[in-house]
């Protein structure tokens, strides 16, 4: 799965958070009462804050209210049924993510939704790296230590993971695969559950998002090996890139789409994306971004269109290759 320039490009184009066209006027009465913003994943998180400023921003702009309510469960799969099942009306959003657009087409012999199908994409809001992170009592100094520890005791070291399937998960064993160690994944009921697994050595490493492991950084209680971006970060001072030890295509952080329930009229979805495309690219909602060590990632229409094909199309084999199955 060798990443490309061009997908290099779309990204980093991207990141620059574009504005669409201004479209035409949606119906004069939508909307005419409060939105509904569904967040796959249970108060307090990255996603949730995500979820919440997202909801600011788009009150703003459509000048109604936008309510935000948590579905956790199944990896997403809860809350991107349920909206699935609700009326293409514009008036129920899903904060979309990796696993409920492109893992779940791999881990569920029988979605229950059509991810393709099911919703209406208004454009992608934001994007969150991964931090390769070790503890410290791990003998190794850097990435090439750690590739070399692995392949010199195989079986060991073991990672931990918010469960299995998921995107901590999967971008573990994408790293696994290319160290050419056999590493033992151990899954744990949520990411706070892994990521003190791994303070307090159960197991030895794990490809986490940098907002549930920076703080750990900076107190010392984890090492951080990589981080999977192209270009360092000043959040993270000192700590190389993947691609610096000629890792070229692990640049794959955890992303968000925001998404309206069903296939919604044109004037409806027209508003809505032009409502996401102006928030993204505000900068006083980049600027909160910070608070979850996350960026603006700002993708529609087409450039959206082969963002998910492309994401598709690279995660799949990955998943294959863990041999990974929930249903």
């Amino acid at each position: 799965m060798p990443a490309t320039a061009p997908r290099r490009a779309l990204i980093g184009a991207a990141l620059a958070a574009p504005l669409l066209r201004r479209p035409a006027a949606a119906q004069s009465d939508w909307p005419s009462r409060p939105l509904r913003l569904v967040v796959p994943f249970p108060p307090g998180g990255a996603s949730d804050l995500l979820g919440r400023l997202m909801a600011e921003q788009l009150a703003t702009r459509l000048r109604q209210t936008v309510v935000v309510e948590n579905r956790g469960g199944a990896g997403g799969l809860t809350a991107a049924e349920y909206v699935a099942r609700q009326p293409a009306d514009g008036y129920t959003l899903l904060l979309g993510t990796q696993a409920t657009q492109v893992f779940n087409k791999y881990l569920y012999a029988h979605l229950p939704y059509d991810p393709d199908r099911d919703f209406t994409p208004l454009g992608t809001v934001a994007a969150i790296a991964y931090v390769l992170v070790v503890t410290p009592s791990l003998p190794v100094a850097d990435l090439p230590g750690l590739i070399a520890h692995a392949r010199a005791h195989p079986g060991r070291p073991n990672y931990g993971s918010s469960g299995t399937g998921g995107g901590m998960h999967l971008a573990t064993h994408l790293f696994a695969e290319r160290a050419g160690g056999g590493m033992v994944h151990v899954p744990y009921r949520g990411a706070a559950a892994a990521v003190t697994a791994l303070v307090q050595g159960e197991v030895q490493l794990m490809v986490d998002l940098v907002p549930n492991s920076l703080p750990l950084v900076r107190g010392g209680q984890l090492r951080a090996l990589a981080v999977g971006l192209p270009e360092p970060t000043p959040l993270l001072p000192g700590v190389p890139t993947f691609r610096q030890f000629g890792i070229a295509d692990f640049d794959v952080p955890s992303w968000f789409v925001l998404l309206a329930a069903g296939q919604v009229p044109a004037p409806v979805a027209e508003a809505l994306q032009r409502a996401t495309a102006e928030s993204v690219a505000d900068p006083a909602f980049a600027a909160r971004l910070d608070a979850v060590s996350a960026r603006p990632l700002a993708l529609s229409g087409p450039a959206l269109r082969d963002f998910l094909a492309e994401q598709a199309a690279r995660w799949e084999p990955v998943i294959r290759s863990a041999n990974v199955r929930l249903d």
